[in-house]
Protein backbone atom coordinates (compact mmCIF):
# COMPACT_ATOMS: atom_id res chain seq x y z
CA UNK A 1 0.00 0.00 0.00
CA UNK A 2 1.00 3.61 -0.39
CA UNK A 3 2.54 5.44 2.55
CA UNK A 4 -0.41 7.78 2.85
CA UNK A 5 -2.78 4.84 3.28
CA UNK A 6 -0.51 3.23 5.88
CA UNK A 7 -0.34 6.51 7.79
CA UNK A 8 -4.12 6.92 7.72
CA UNK A 9 -4.59 3.35 8.95
CA UNK A 10 -1.97 3.81 11.68
CA UNK A 11 -3.58 7.08 12.73
CA UNK A 12 -6.98 5.41 12.91
CA UNK A 13 -5.45 2.60 14.94
CA UNK A 14 -3.91 5.04 17.40
CA UNK A 15 -7.13 7.01 17.73
CA UNK A 16 -9.01 3.74 18.21
CA UNK A 17 -6.68 2.79 21.06
CA UNK A 18 -7.15 6.19 22.66
CA UNK A 19 -10.93 5.88 22.36
CA UNK A 20 -10.99 2.32 23.68
CA UNK A 21 -9.04 3.33 26.78
CA UNK A 22 -12.17 5.12 27.93
CA UNK A 23 -10.11 7.75 29.76
CA UNK A 24 -9.09 11.26 28.78
CA UNK A 25 -7.46 12.13 32.09
CA UNK A 26 -3.95 12.00 30.62
CA UNK A 27 -4.13 13.98 27.38
CA UNK A 28 -0.37 13.81 26.92
CA UNK A 29 -0.29 10.01 27.01
CA UNK A 30 -3.31 9.87 24.74
CA UNK A 31 -1.49 12.04 22.18
CA UNK A 32 1.67 9.93 22.48
CA UNK A 33 -0.37 6.78 21.89
CA UNK A 34 -1.73 8.20 18.65
CA UNK A 35 1.69 9.44 17.51
CA UNK A 36 3.39 6.14 18.38
CA UNK A 37 0.87 4.05 16.46
CA UNK A 38 1.08 6.40 13.47
CA UNK A 39 4.89 6.34 13.33
CA UNK A 40 5.02 2.57 13.88
CA UNK A 41 2.63 2.09 10.96
CA UNK A 42 5.21 3.71 8.66
CA UNK A 43 8.30 2.04 10.09
CA UNK A 44 8.22 -1.22 8.06
CA UNK A 45 8.82 0.82 4.90
CA UNK A 46 12.08 2.22 6.24
CA UNK A 47 13.70 -0.37 3.95
CA UNK A 48 12.48 1.63 0.92
CA UNK A 49 14.48 4.77 0.10
CA UNK A 50 11.49 6.60 -1.36
CA UNK A 51 9.02 5.73 1.39
CA UNK A 52 7.03 8.27 3.36
CA UNK A 53 9.04 7.69 6.52
CA UNK A 54 12.36 8.16 4.70
CA UNK A 55 11.01 11.31 3.06
CA UNK A 56 10.27 12.54 6.57
CA UNK A 57 13.62 11.49 8.06
CA UNK A 58 15.78 12.66 5.16
CA UNK A 59 13.71 15.25 3.26
CA UNK A 60 16.63 17.03 1.60
CA UNK A 61 18.83 14.00 1.03
CA UNK A 62 19.09 12.32 -2.36
CA UNK A 63 17.43 8.90 -2.30
CA UNK A 64 20.63 7.04 -3.18
CA UNK A 65 22.28 8.29 0.01
CA UNK A 66 19.40 7.55 2.39
CA UNK A 67 20.37 3.96 3.17
CA UNK A 68 23.87 5.11 4.03
CA UNK A 69 22.48 7.87 6.24
CA UNK A 70 20.21 5.41 8.06
CA UNK A 71 23.05 2.94 8.58
CA UNK A 72 25.28 5.76 9.83
CA UNK A 73 22.67 6.88 12.36
CA UNK A 74 22.43 3.32 13.57
CA UNK A 75 26.18 2.98 14.00
CA UNK A 76 26.34 6.31 15.86
CA UNK A 77 23.58 5.15 18.24
CA UNK A 78 25.43 1.88 18.89
CA UNK A 79 28.68 3.71 19.62
CA UNK A 80 26.96 6.19 21.91
CA UNK A 81 25.37 3.34 23.83
CA UNK A 82 28.77 1.90 24.67
CA UNK A 83 30.63 5.19 25.09
CA UNK A 84 28.00 7.03 27.13
CA UNK A 85 26.31 4.10 28.92
CA UNK A 86 22.95 5.03 27.42
CA UNK A 87 19.76 2.97 27.94
CA UNK A 88 19.41 -0.39 26.17
CA UNK A 89 16.73 0.92 23.82
CA UNK A 90 19.33 3.18 22.19
CA UNK A 91 21.41 0.10 21.29
CA UNK A 92 18.34 -1.76 19.99
CA UNK A 93 17.26 1.22 17.89
CA UNK A 94 20.78 1.55 16.49
CA UNK A 95 20.98 -2.14 15.61
CA UNK A 96 17.61 -1.93 13.89
CA UNK A 97 18.56 1.15 11.84
CA UNK A 98 21.93 -0.23 10.81
CA UNK A 99 20.55 -3.71 10.19
CA UNK A 100 17.68 -2.80 7.89
CA UNK A 101 19.35 0.02 5.95
CA UNK A 102 20.29 -2.20 3.01
CA UNK A 103 17.83 -5.09 3.22
CA UNK A 104 15.46 -5.83 0.30
CA UNK A 105 12.03 -4.23 0.45
CA UNK A 106 9.34 -6.32 2.17
CA UNK A 107 11.74 -8.66 3.87
CA UNK A 108 12.75 -8.55 7.54
CA UNK A 109 10.97 -5.28 8.35
CA UNK A 110 7.68 -6.81 7.16
CA UNK A 111 7.77 -9.68 9.63
CA UNK A 112 6.41 -10.65 13.03
CA UNK A 113 10.02 -10.83 14.25
CA UNK A 114 10.51 -7.13 13.43
CA UNK A 115 7.17 -6.34 15.06
CA UNK A 116 8.29 -8.00 18.29
CA UNK A 117 11.69 -6.28 18.15
CA UNK A 118 10.22 -2.80 17.67
CA UNK A 119 7.59 -3.44 20.36
CA UNK A 120 10.29 -4.51 22.81
CA UNK A 121 12.36 -1.43 22.01
CA UNK A 122 9.41 0.88 22.60
CA UNK A 123 8.52 -1.02 25.78
CA UNK A 124 11.96 -0.19 27.16
CA UNK A 125 11.31 3.49 26.40
CA UNK A 126 7.78 3.50 27.83
CA UNK A 127 5.78 0.35 28.69
CA UNK A 128 2.56 2.32 28.24
CA UNK A 129 3.34 2.86 24.54
CA UNK A 130 4.30 -0.71 23.64
CA UNK A 131 0.75 -1.69 22.70
CA UNK A 132 0.44 1.32 20.39
CA UNK A 133 3.73 0.41 18.70
CA UNK A 134 2.66 -3.20 18.25
CA UNK A 135 -0.76 -2.52 16.74
CA UNK A 136 0.56 0.32 14.60
CA UNK A 137 3.33 -1.86 13.18
CA UNK A 138 0.97 -4.80 12.65
CA UNK A 139 -1.51 -2.55 10.85
CA UNK A 140 1.13 -2.01 8.16
CA UNK A 141 1.79 -5.73 7.73
CA UNK A 142 -1.89 -6.60 7.53
CA UNK A 143 -2.55 -3.79 5.07
CA UNK A 144 0.27 -4.99 2.82
CA UNK A 145 -1.08 -8.52 3.08
CA UNK A 146 -4.16 -7.22 1.26
CA UNK A 147 -1.98 -6.57 -1.80
CA UNK A 148 -0.89 -9.03 -4.44
CA UNK A 149 2.74 -9.06 -3.29
CA UNK A 150 1.94 -10.14 0.27
CA UNK A 151 4.34 -10.08 3.22
CA UNK A 152 6.81 -12.60 4.76
CA UNK A 153 5.20 -12.76 8.20
CA UNK A 154 7.54 -15.54 9.32
CA UNK A 155 10.84 -14.18 8.02
CA UNK A 156 13.54 -15.56 7.63
CA UNK A 157 11.16 -17.95 5.87
CA UNK A 158 10.62 -15.83 2.78
CA UNK A 159 7.21 -17.20 1.79
CA UNK A 160 4.89 -14.20 1.36
CA UNK A 161 1.35 -14.41 2.60
CA UNK A 162 -1.69 -12.51 1.33
CA UNK A 163 -5.46 -12.74 1.36
CA UNK A 164 -5.88 -13.77 -2.27
CA UNK A 165 -7.25 -17.10 -1.08
CA UNK A 166 -10.40 -15.34 0.11
CA UNK A 167 -10.65 -13.10 -2.93
CA UNK A 168 -8.87 -10.03 -1.53
CA UNK A 169 -6.08 -8.82 -3.78
CA UNK A 170 -5.71 -5.09 -4.20
CA UNK A 171 -3.13 -3.16 -6.16
CA UNK A 172 -0.77 -0.80 -4.32
CA UNK A 173 -1.64 2.74 -5.33
CA UNK A 174 -4.88 1.61 -6.95
CA UNK A 175 -8.40 2.79 -6.29
CA UNK A 176 -8.99 0.25 -3.51
CA UNK A 177 -5.78 1.36 -1.80
CA UNK A 178 -6.90 4.98 -1.87
CA UNK A 179 -10.42 4.06 -0.72
CA UNK A 180 -9.09 2.21 2.33
CA UNK A 181 -6.87 5.17 3.17
CA UNK A 182 -9.80 7.59 2.82
CA UNK A 183 -12.03 5.46 5.03
CA UNK A 184 -9.28 5.25 7.66
CA UNK A 185 -8.89 9.03 7.50
CA UNK A 186 -12.62 9.53 8.03
CA UNK A 187 -12.64 7.14 10.99
CA UNK A 188 -9.66 9.01 12.46
CA UNK A 189 -11.51 12.32 12.14
CA UNK A 190 -14.60 10.89 13.84
CA UNK A 191 -12.44 9.51 16.64
CA UNK A 192 -10.67 12.84 17.08
CA UNK A 193 -14.00 14.66 17.36
CA UNK A 194 -15.18 12.17 19.98
CA UNK A 195 -11.96 12.51 21.98
CA UNK A 196 -12.06 16.30 21.87
CA UNK A 197 -15.67 16.21 23.01
CA UNK A 198 -14.74 13.96 25.92
CA UNK A 199 -11.85 16.23 26.90
CA UNK A 200 -14.06 19.32 26.81
CA UNK A 201 -16.72 17.51 28.84
CA UNK A 202 -14.18 16.38 31.45
CA UNK A 203 -12.80 19.91 31.74
CA UNK A 204 -16.28 21.35 32.10
CA UNK A 205 -17.12 18.87 34.86
CA UNK A 206 -13.82 19.60 36.61
CA UNK A 207 -14.53 23.35 36.46
CA UNK A 208 -18.01 22.81 37.89
CA UNK A 209 -19.78 24.00 34.75
CA UNK A 210 -21.50 20.63 34.34
CA UNK A 211 -22.82 18.22 36.97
Amino acid sequence: MEGRSHFAIGLATGVGLAVSSGSVDDVGMMALTIVTASVASLLPDIDEDGSLINNFLFPSLNRKFRSFALASLGVVAILLYFLKSLPLWVLLAGVFAAGVAYVPHRSVTHSLLATAYVTWTVYLISPSLAKAAAVGYLSHLLADALTRAGVPFFWPWMKKFNFSGIGIQIKSGGSEDKLIGNIAGILSAIGFVWLIGQIIHAEAVSAGWLP
